[in-house]
């Protein structure tokens, strides 16, 4: 059965300006994106997916009014197509009112948090912390994205157990060299020492065994390296399983290539989601994919580890001048290779997520 994941952005607004958001390269307008132009583009996708996952971003997704919600949620239950629902916010507009909303409509709530580092990149830790307790209250399940920086990049254990003592889910991500943390000369993380500190870090992870979290991060790189597998696209090509609808109701291959460049259509102008895929722009995307990954498969020995990553990174990698991406992931792939291949640990001793997926094997 056809299936899409799609990011949807009602605003680019956002009521923080953490220091590395990449997203600061489009601006933060507040203008709302259009419901009936939001209407059309899901009507356009359920003509021709069975399932269709919805994630809420931006900006921040709750500025948009919690009428909003309920108008495209109610729009969405008259649709043949299974329609499926996750929200990321940043965690300071929680309320009960929208909780309530979220959980009668069955949609997941991710974080954006940096734990212990949070007042030093993003602030409101207090806010964020308090609706993080607010959703477990409610019976929701959150997991946060992490976002490795200078500030933190020699702490990764310490940030951890402070997940873990907030039984917060976690999922790390390296810095981007993009939007403010480019132009505010923020980026400054070094890629040997992410490398480093991650490697002992997940060391840490697989053997403990009072893990009571989901560290996403870790479970991805277990699964890519023993079943050769991985559902995320940072290590798959994105190019026609994902799309990404902005506020101004043009659509992107993903969040980080809205620009006229990467531009595949403007929804209001178009009669069938099939016109994205047939856009030239499409097209010059999935042959520069296609010959990126040949050239992996020729050149590396971890493309099955990998499957040449994120065409997102790969393209802004290009654009910066460096490869800072691939030489992360090659080098963390490398070592946690040897270190799973030639562990003598036995399954009882290892961190229960980490075991239930070599036990799998």
């Amino acid at each position: 059965m056809a299936q899409i994941n799609t990011l949807i952005k009602p605003t680019h607004e956002c009521n923080m300006r953490c220091k590395y958001c990449f997203h600061e390269k489009y601006g933060y307008d507040n203008k709302l994106l259009d419901i009936n132009i939001l209407k059309k583009y899901i009507k356009l996708l359920s003509k021709k997916y069975h399932y269709i996952n919805i994630v809420w971003h931006g900006g921040e997704p709750l500025l948009a009014p919690l009428s909003y919600y309920e108008e495209i949620y109610d729009f969405c239950k008259k649709l043949n197509s299974q329609i499926f629902y996750s929200l990321q916010t940043n965690g300071t507009l929680l309320t009960q009112e929208n909780i309530n909303f979220f959980k009668e409509n069955n949609t997941n709530i991710g974080l954006s948090f940096d734990g212990l580092s949070n007042d030093l990149t993003r602030s409101f830790t207090n806010k964020i912390l308090n609706n993080i307790t607010l959703l477990q209250e409610n019976g929701f399940y959150p997991g946060a994205v992490m976002v490795v920086n200078q500030y933190n990049v020699n702490n990764l254990i310490n940030e951890y157990e402070f997940f873990k003592s907030k039984k917060l889910g976690m999922k790390i991500n390296p810095m981007f060299n993009d939007g403010a943390a480019k132009e505010n000369n923020f980026f400054n993380l070094n890629p040997d020492d992410y490398i480093k500190n991650f490697i002992n870090f997940f060391k840490y992870w697989a053997n403990d065994k009072d893990c009571n979290i989901n560290v996403s991060t870790c479970e991805e790189l277990v699964n890519l390296i023993v079943n050769e597998h991985s559902g995320v696209c940072t290590f798959n090509s994105c190019l026609g399983k994902w799309l990404c609808l902005d506020s101004n109701g043009c659509i992107y291959p993903c969040d980080r290539l809205c620009t006229d460049k990467y531009r595949l259509g403007d929804t209001k102008n178009m009669f069938s989601i099939n016109e994205v895929f047939q856009n030239d722009n499409f097209l010059s995307l999935l042959e520069n994919s296609i010959k990126k990954r040949e050239e992996c498969i020729k050149k590396c020995e971890y493309y099955k580890n990998c499957y040449a990553g994120c065409n997102a990174n790969a393209i802004l990698s290009k654009e910066n001048n460096d490869n800072v991406a691939c030489y992360i992931q090659k080098n963390i792939l490398k070592e946690i290779k040897e270190y799973i291949t030639y562990s003598k640990n036995s399954l009882e001793n290892m961190n229960y997520n980490y075991a239930r997926i070599l036990n799998k094997k």
